[in-house]
């Protein structure tokens, strides 16, 4: 067994069988040890491609996504998408190689083909620590709490003898003192959840706690789709929206569960949280670095299931909460600049059917999918906030279309960072479907900035390109029925397509475009 054929064999031992890759002279071992070890490699057409569909692999089936990327610039080039998986706190394992051992001088740039004096301080930033075997980065990076994780291999070492790797032991949840949480809920009338990414995996559990307790349950980005859309408990629009502020005005306390509280999910901290908050997570600094808590359960979320079983139910103390979506929507509805948006919405809402999962981009339509779309499962929605990257959805959707059907949504800005993936989309063939929802610029720029040419870009031929790569493609003006229909019968088919949307939509106007310009500090 070479090296190659080890790294394989790991990656074949813990259930891996789908990896992202990008062929390059140094890591060519990898595609026949990978084929031997029955793990397809998906070709991707870029680097920052290959790690971003890793994450959308990640994030759509709570698996660890990985991308075989070779030395120096390929990978560089996933710097960006590690980033945005390092924010999102995606598992992913880059696995890279590096210049031969032979050919290595410490803290001598020799100029051999694709050197890097040190390759993995590139990721230092944006993984865990580096751990020392394959099968010990898949490990590292599932550990939660679960963030990127580099491994970089010699040239030389995947041609070389090497012996299979030892299967590391699994992680042992961690046991936590509950008390604090139980006495705060006896003190308090009005509590309200406040969950964030870090309960994706306690759907259930945050279920039974929020009935047990009667508390509204306000989902941010990273969490949208752990209650199923029609829940009595789930506030069904974020909290910048000025009747779910008003909500949290009126709680007494907030139990914060899998959250950092961050700028943007907070209104760069403006939101009136209670003064008494409680909050679960695996890391207390984490859970502190943003508002201060009156204590830290520090362990995983789905604890609140057992704490459920401990307390006496209670009847819900918020006001009808699908009234307040509605009412919410009407409003939104019936303004002039938001309309539109609105009935994307509603047109999207209606053409998506419930087990395709969705990617949004940094565009003003993924603003509004992000924030107010109906998602109807778990894991059901993703968005880049996160590190907030534009281009992160439509190479993130090509790599979860493997476990099943998704729709990713990009502006034309965002589309021309990844077009290249459609050649990729097109030999994967997956039923994955790309909107292109066109302003024929960067449309968020538009507001609260000075309107400068930068923002604006020419007509693309996104219809022709698509054909060019082999994919089915169609065009429509607007976002009503006929858009409505072009979409579902895209996705309909089960094979990749592409839909141009010519709209220009407004974003919400509870988003970073429209808030004043501070440097407020956290609470």
């Amino acid at each position: 067994m070479n090296g190659a054929e080890a790294a394989a064999h790991a990656l074949a031992g813990a259930g891996v069988d789908t990896v992202f890759g990008l062929p390059g002279a140094h890591n060519l071992p990898l595609w026949p040890a990978c084929e031997a070890a029955r793990i397809h490699i998906v070709g991707m057409r870029t680097e920052q491609g290959c790690a971003a569909a890793a994450d959308g692999y990640a994030r759509a089936t709570g698996k660890v996504g990985v991308a075989l990327v070779t030395t120096g610039p390929g990978a560089a080039n996933t710097v960006g998408a590690v980033g945005e998986a390092w924010a999102a706190r995606s598992p992913v394992v880059v696995i890279a190689t590096d210049i031969a051992t032979s050919l290595r001088r410490p803290d001598t740039y020799r100029g051999v083909l694709h050197e890097c004096t040190d390759q993995a301080g590139l990721f230092a930033p944006i993984t865990k620590a580096t751990p020392t075997t394959v099968g010990g980065a898949l490990q590292v990076a599932m550990t939660p709490p679960v963030r990127p994780v580099y491994f970089g291999i010699p040239t030389d070492v995947l041609t070389a003898d090497a012996t299979p790797e030892r299967t590391p032991p699994e992680w042992i949840h961690r046991a936590a003192d509950v008390g604090p949480l139980i006495a705060a809920l006896e003190a308090s009338l009005r509590p309200v959840l406040w969950v964030g990414g870090g309960a994706r995996e306690a759907g259930d559990e945050i279920d039974a706690f929020a009935r047990r307790i009667g508390a509204p349950v306000i989902t941010t980005y990273q969490a949208r789709g752990v209650l199923a859309p029609d829940h009595p408990l789930l506030v069904p629009a974020p909290p910048h929206e000025p009747d779910v502020t008003a909500l949290l005005e009126r709680a007494d306390l907030a139990i914060v569960v899998g959250s950092d509280l961050d700028q943007m999910n907070t209104m760069q901290w403006r939101l009136p949280l209670p003064t008494r908050r409680i909050a679960v997570n695996l890391d207390a600094a984490d859970a502190t670095k943003n508002y201060s808590m009156s204590a830290v359960i520090e362990t995983d979320a789905s604890i609140v299931g057992l704490v459920a079983g401990e307390l006496g139910a209670r009847d819900p103390w918020a006001p009808d909460l699908r009234g307040l979506g509605h009412a919410i929507r009407t409003r939104l509805a019936t303004d002039p600049a938001t309309r539109d948006a609105v009935e994307f919405l509603e047109q999207t809402e209606a053409a998506v059917p419930s087990d395709a999962t969705v990617f949004a981009d940094m565009c003003v339509a993924g603003y509004w999918l992000a924030g107010h779309f109906r998602v109807p499962t778990r894991r059901g929605l993703h968005y880049p906030m996160g590190w907030g990257s534009l281009g992160f959805a439509l190479p993130a959707a090509i790599g979860a279309s493997v476990a099943g059907p998704t729709v990713a949504f990009v502006g034309d800005g965002g589309a021309l960072f990844g077009l290249g993936e459609l050649s990729a989309l097109a030999a994967l063939g997956t039923p994955c479907t790309i909107v292109v929802v066109d302003d024929s610029g960067y449309g968020m720029l538009r507001y609260g900035h000075p309107t400068t040419a930068a923002n604006e870009l020419p007509a693309v031929d996104f219809v022709g390109a698509a054909q060019a790569f082999g994919l089915p493609a169609v065009r429509v003006e607007g976002v009503g029925t006929q858009y409505a229909q072009a979409l579902a019968q895209s996705i309909a088919a089960r094979t990749p397509a592409v839909v141009h949307v010519r709209a220009r939509l407004h974003p919400p106007v509870t988003t970073t475009p429209f808030w004043p310009i501070t440097h407020q500090s956290p609470r």
